[in-house]
């Protein structure tokens, strides 16, 4: 997961512009900058469920888990500044690929996140970068879900990178 940490620049290229501008009228050792920067701190994420395909049903050969009702969908929390704006993103489709061999499966991602600890009211996300905000005490909680089509699949382990980018906004 990548976390992005924000820092309030701009009081230092404007001390550089100063100090470098030819053209300044200020004379160097009359000139007094206040440089300060805030870095909000970072997110942690922190996975409390993996999600389970072994124990789902398929249907048509597709193996489907929905992240608001599924006891099979994984779940994770994310903490960070309280009451805090964060805008979360994902790659909807990866790749899972046999670990005994090169054969391999497409798993179309799901998401569903919520302040409260409650899977079933959680919102469905959009693919595109969305919206939300930590609770008051610094959560936000995810339930990963999707679907994969096993009508190909050679019996077998697969494993597969998943990313979810929360950042700061």
């Amino acid at each position: 997961m990548k976390c992005k940490w924000s820092y309030l620049l701009l009081p230092c290229l404007l001390l550089c512009l100063i100090l470098f501008n030819p053209t300044s009228a200020v004379a160097q050792d009359e000139l007094s900058i206040n440089v300060s920067a805030e870095v909000i701190s970072s997110i942690e994420m922190i996975t409390l469920k993996s999600m389970r395909l072994s124990g789902a049903e398929a249907n048509n050969n597709i193996i489907e888990i929905d992240p608001t009702t599924s006891a099979n969908a994984g779940k994770m929390v994310a903490y960070g500044t309280p009451n805090s704006e964060i805008r979360i993103s994902y790659l909807p489709s990866r790749e899972l690929t046999r670990m005994q061999g090169t054969e391999s499966l497409t798993f179309n991602y799901q998401i569903a996140g919520n302040q409260q600890e409650d899977q079933v009211s959680a919102e469905i996300m959009d693919v595109e970068n969305r919206d939300f905000s930590f609770n008051e005490d610094g959560q936000f909680f995810l339930w990963i879900g999707g679907s994969v089509n096993i009508s190909s699949a050679v019996p077998g382990n697969y494993q597969g990178d998943f990313t979810l980018e929360i950042e700061y906004i």
